[in-house]
């Protein structure tokens, strides 16, 4: 596999992992249960608890190369965590999602024909449709814009 494309996933990885480290730099402990109003509603932190057990899961999913089940690593109760300790457990998820692909071809199809670059997509897909979440629980919660999110999809709260 290519070292210049793998170094090209980093970055992009690097980018939109990023926004989600500024939006957990902003949040304070009680926002972490927070919910939008209708009962169907997951919390602030089922978000970030979701996104790590998806680049979890899709990491082994690219080293083996089937699907080896979901699981995150996080305690389901937002009470027993923070900010810090989410942000490591993603940062760990970040380096083990690396090592997956760099042991790999990334255009090599495995035995049902997707490759692990495809599988990569799956899992950018899914933490962009978190962003698209956590952007509807700032605005309607009333929890801070990080910078990097105002610039990214010009997010503001001027009318």
């Amino acid at each position: 596999m290519s070292d210049a494309l793998l170094q090209q996933i980093k970055q992009h990885w690097g980018d939109l992992r990023g926004r989600t480290y500024d939006l957990l730099d902003v949040l304070q402990p009680e926002d972490f249960p927070k919910r939008l109003p209708f009962a169907e509603s997951q919390s602030v932190y089922y978000q970030f608890w979701c996104m790590l057990g998806t680049t979890e899961s899709f990491a082994r999913l690219i080293e083996a190369g089937t699907w080896q089940g979901w699981a995150s690593s996080l305690n389901f109760d937002p009470a027993e965590v923070s900010a810090e300790s989410i942000k490591a457990a993603l940062r760990q998820s970040d380096e083990t999602l690396f090592a997956a692909l760099a042991g790999h071809d990334l255009l090599q199809p495995y035995g049902r024909g997707a490759t692990p670059l495809r599988h990569y997509f799956r899992l950018v897909e899914h933490e962009s449709h978190h962003h698209g979440q956590l952007i509807n629980f700032i605005y309607a919660l009333n929890l801070p814009i990080p910078q990097s999110w105002a610039d990214e999809w010009a997010l503001s709260r001027e009318a």
